[in-house]
């Protein structure tokens, strides 16, 4: 375990959490059938739109210092292990096996304050603390923090899986044309390799983060009856079709494509200020 990684990958995760949360909310709200019901019977739908883009924005900030560390320390000392213990297993494969137990840790951090902000995110009338509100709605029930566990797993997982082999890749292909490995440098062969490969995985895995969204807003105790993943997903196509699965997907990729710039951008390079690369 490095010590950098416990301190670039929070400082990247902070950093990209700050500057890109309200797309995440807007996200969420376009995801959520009952808050896009609620807005157009609003008379003012801009502004509940636009309010409150920041809500539920401090459990995922706590979780993020621990679930980023958990996550760069697992991948780097994996992919490290992998390539010293097992040097005949090709490397697009050591990214993906790093790659998917690193995000299955972080999945165990982070599924609670999904869970919480996602459910912050729809409220429209919250006075005070909207995390504190969410959670009370939810309830404490240890069930109820860890709805969608599987879900955000089966996004996260193929998200990595799609990223970080292309993001390796990329990296190689771009460093052709770079000169030196300053930190301008590293920046930007980083950032856009990241940004690609990360805008290309999350609008391939919209269709379970779309359903994520639908199940983790269930763990509401007033959602009425909550309805399985399998159940979300034959609703959401019956009603909507393909459109409906892939809702929200233009905005994710594109927030996601730059803050996976911004996130990887930062980590690589507070690596090399740190000596470390």
């Amino acid at each position: 375990m490095r010590t950098a990684d416990l301190i670039a990958g929070p400082t990247a995760g902070l950093t990209v959490c700050l500057t890109f949360y309200p797309f995440d909310t807007l996200k969420t709200r376009i995801q959520s059938p009952a808050f896009r019901k609620l807005a157009a019977q609003s008379a003012r739908p801009r502004k509940m739109w636009l309010r409150g883009l920041y809500q539920g924005i401090g459990p995922i900030t706590l979780a993020m210092v621990p679930g980023s560390a958990v996550f760069f320390t697992s991948y780097e000392s994996s992919k490290s292990f992998l390539r010293t213990s097992a040097p005949q297993i090709p490397e697009p494969i050591t990214h993906v096996l790093s790659s998917s137990l690193a995000e299955a840790l972080g999945c165990v951090v982070a599924t609670p304050a999904e869970v919480i902000k996602q459910n912050a995110q729809v409220m429209h009338e919250a006075k005070g603390s909207s995390s504190l509100a969410a959670l009370k709605l939810v309830g404490r029930n240890p069930k109820d923090l860890w709805r969608g566990f599987t879900l955000l797993a089966g996004r996260n997982l193929p998200f990595v899986v799609i990223q970080f082999p292309l993001y390796e890749r990329l990296k190689v292909m771009f460093r052709v044309r770079e000169r030196g490995n300053g930190l301008m440098e590293t920046a930007k062969v980083t950032g856009a390799a990241a940004g690609l490969s990360g805008g290309v995985a999350a609008w391939l895995t919209t269709p379970v983060d779309m359903v994520k969204t639908i199940v983790m807003l269930g763990a509401n105790k007033h959602s009425g009856r909550r309805l399985g993943a399998v159940d979300v997903a034959k609703s959401v196509w019956r009603e909507e079709g393909v459109r409906g699965l892939w809702r929200g997907g233009a905005l994710r990729g594109i927030w996601t494509g730059a803050g996976s710039g911004l996130y990887l951008g930062i980590y690589e390079c507070t690596l090399l200020a740190m000596g470390e690369e």
